[in-house]
């Protein structure tokens, strides 16, 4: 912890990163991180290629830029488990002098010159609300708001079973600084009609297989286009099958234009992790991605099989 603080001080001009097609959890540790850099009075630019819309509201979402020319001291990765899942234009991560890595995935390759993951933890916004807790930083309506985003999105309104006491003590202590109940609105219950649309096609095209025990659905780049969605508007789609009663493990597949983005979860009885793993993806125990080139209809296959084979051991 103190290594971090030391480099951030040590250093004039910061660049924030996370990874490819952000979600909550991504969004909340850059923005937390940019207001208590600020706050410090470092120089910084926060760097996503692709922004999702429904974190539009976070003060200061603005300041995000798509890519950068410029040379830093100091590059700070959040949520990224390993260097290819980098959002980045420019190659900008190796633009910097030196880099700290801070995450909850337990699949991290520790890529940085400083490396600090907390791999049973419930998102890398809680990693940061108590790094701050331990710098002595304090945690201001702008901070709090952002870290709140990842903390609810990335337990799912504290459903998941990465929720912990921890988790539960910053909701509560967060609730003195920011309105968590306006937060959950925004980012987990207000859909677009355009969610809406997707969420019947996945319902739609829904299958049961292995004896109840595997959902898998999936939606394509033209069913994005036809219904008007952006980016972010697949979030929680996955959910829709690991909801079913019996069902241990859902499959979601998104085509996009080079590849397959697959989102895997479990209701506990497979690690999903170690299913990513086999197919270069990672993540947690009971939620993980991969992203695949390979044909929908193998693609699909060889995921269904691994799985099977997965449960058959149990």
């Amino acid at each position: 912890m103190s290594n971090i603080y030391d480099e951030i001080i040590s250093s004039n001009s910061i660049l924030l990163l996370t990874h490819e097609s952000p979600d909550g959890d991504a969004i909340g540790s850059l923005m937390g991180m940019y207001h208590m850099l600020i706050n410090i009075n470092k120089k910084v630019d926060v760097v996503v290629p692709e922004m999702p819309e429904t974190f539009l509201f976070l003060n200061s979402i603005e300041k995000v830029i798509t890519k950068s020319d410029n040379e830093y001291d100091l590059a700070i990765v959040l949520d990224c488990a390993n260097k290819e899942r980098i959002g980045q234009t420019n190659n900008e991560f190796d633009s910097c002098k030196k880099s700290i890595i801070i995450d909850h995935h337990l699949s991290n390759q520790e890529f940085g010159d400083v490396n600090y993951v907390e791999g049973d933890t419930s998102s890398c916004c809680q990693v940061l609300y108590y790094l701050f807790k331990e710098w002595g930083i304090d945690i201001t309506e702008k901070i709090g708001e952002a870290l709140a985003v990842g903390m609810l999105t990335d337990t799912s309104g504290f459903r998941n079973n990465n929720t912990d006491k921890n988790t539960f003590l910053m909701a509560s202590e967060l609730t003195d600084i920011v309105d968590i109940h306006k937060i959950y609105y925004l980012v987990l219950s207000k859909k677009s009609m355009s969610q809406y649309l997707l969420m019947k096609m996945t319902l739609d095209r829904l299958e049961i297989l292995h004896d109840g025990k595997i959902a898998f659905s999936y939606i394509s780049e033209e069913d994005m286009a036809n219904v008007g969605a952006k980016m972010g508007d697949h979030e929680g789609l996955v959910d829709l099958g690991r909801n079913i009663g019996g069902v241990e493990v859902s499959i979601f597949m998104r085509e996009c234009s080079d590849c397959y983005r697959i989102s895997l979860r479990s209701n506990g009885l497979v690690n999903v992790n170690e299913i990513a793993k086999k197919f270069g993806g990672g993540g947690h125990k009971m939620a993980a991605g991969i992203k695949l080139t390979a044909n929908f209809k193998e693609t699909k296959n060889n995921l269904i099989n691994a799985i099977k084979e997965e449960l058959d051991k149990q």
